[in-house]
């Protein structure tokens, strides 16, 4: 009990660190870093290094050694850097030195630590792109139909300068926004596919939505906490207007027709993760596998789903099942021809039957 209040004060302490926005990179990772050894069984033999960005981050008596256990830092997929936790003194321990909670403590704050590099990641990128400007170069078709509407949310043309000044572009599987992350934006997506989902332990998540353009994303995260309540990824390319949340809410305050609009969507989006949330609690898995199909079929592509941008493992997470169960399923309603799978694509043939099974 005592070795966990130790991990609990130490993630307290590390989510302090992280959130200290006026201090620099340097000096919140070096204070990270001379936080951790405190949350092992043996502090006074315990030490820290961080490597990220070609520099290195050490508790002061930090030395290599064959006691060790690290955790990468990963930036959109790709690992930027790692976290190593070494004793610098023998230590002998029937079951290994380091104990599986602090494995889990490690991975935490690997992952707490990502999503701190990430958010600084953007607003260099928003910075550099607000400093180049637009410039005289002429709008192509997606920026003249979402300017259309935007003026059909009641927006003035100042106001949609404002909202339209930094646009950036994410690949396949980049990552949009990240759970637990400082919430200082709101995505405009203009085109291209994306998810919203709630992540869990070992590699576990939930997608509560598909995004489709035109919508606006991370609106939770205008008023109340500032910081990301779920996780956005691109799941084809996909081009956004990234907003600031400070100009979006004095839009708000002032535009009292486009706040009305937004409140209303708003409740839309709500009346609909309940729906979801009653679905998942009520309901068998093939139900709700049945009502996933329909949800993407109906909602996101308008026909077939197309699986070269919608995975298996999405359509499980979307229907709150394991990948191995979702595929079964499939299989089964294949063999009995209520839907047909090609190598890209999932088609319902028999929409009568899958709604049926979708109420049960």
């Amino acid at each position: 009990m005592k070795d966990q209040n130790k991990e609990l004060v130490c993630i307290f302490k590390v989510d302090e660190i992280l959130s200290k926005y006026e201090n620099s990179i340097d000096e919140t990772l070096q204070e990270l870093v001379n936080t951790m050894p405190q949350a092992w069984r043996y502090p006074n033999h315990c030490e820290v290094m961080l490597e990220w960005n070609d520099k290195k981050y050490e508790t002061e008596n930090f030395k290599n050694s064959v006691l060790k256990m690290q955790s990468d830092l990963v930036l959109d997929g790709k690992v930027v850097g790692k976290i190593t936790v070494v004793y610098t003194k023998a230590m002998r321990e029937e079951k290994g030195v380091f104990l599986s909670s602090e494995h889990q403590l490690l991975k935490a704050i690997a992952s707490k630590t990502s999503s701190y590099l990430m958010y600084h990641k953007l607003q260099s990128t928003i910075a550099e792109l607000q400093s180049k400007g637009s410039g005289d170069i002429e709008p192509n078709k997606s920026e003249i139909d979402i300017r259309k509407w935007l003026i059909s949310q009641d927006l003035k043309e100042e106001e949609i300068k404002q909202l339209l000044r930094v646009k950036i572009e994410f690949k396949k599987g980049e990552t949009i926004f990240k759970q637990g992350g400082i919430a200082s934006y709101i995505i405009l997506l203009v085109s291209g596919l994306s998810k919203n989902y709630v992540e869990g332990n070992f590699d576990k998540g939930f997608n509560f939505k598909i995004i489709k353009p035109i919508s606006f994303v991370g609106l939770s995260s205008a008023y109340g906490k500032s910081i990301y309540a779920f996780s956005g990824s691109a799941l084809t390319k996909c081009e956004a207007y990234l907003i600031d949340i400070q100009i979006f809410r004095s839009i708000m305050s002032r535009n009292h027709s486009f706040a009305n609009r937004i409140l209303n969507w708003y409740c839309n989006t709500t009346q609909s993760h309940l729906t979801r949330m009653s679905s998942i609690a009520n309901k068998q898995a093939l139900g709700r596998l049945a009502e996933t199909l329909l949800y993407l079929s109906d909602e996101i592509f308008n026909g077939k789903i197309i699986t070269t941008n919608v995975s298996r493992k999405d359509i499980a997470e979307l229907a709150a099942m394991s990948t191995e169960s979702a595929v079964r399923f499939l299989s089964d309603l294949k063999k009995d021809k209520i839907i047909d799978i090609t190598s890209n694509s999932i088609e319902i043939k028999k929409r009568d039957v899958v709604r049926l099974i979708s109420n049960n």
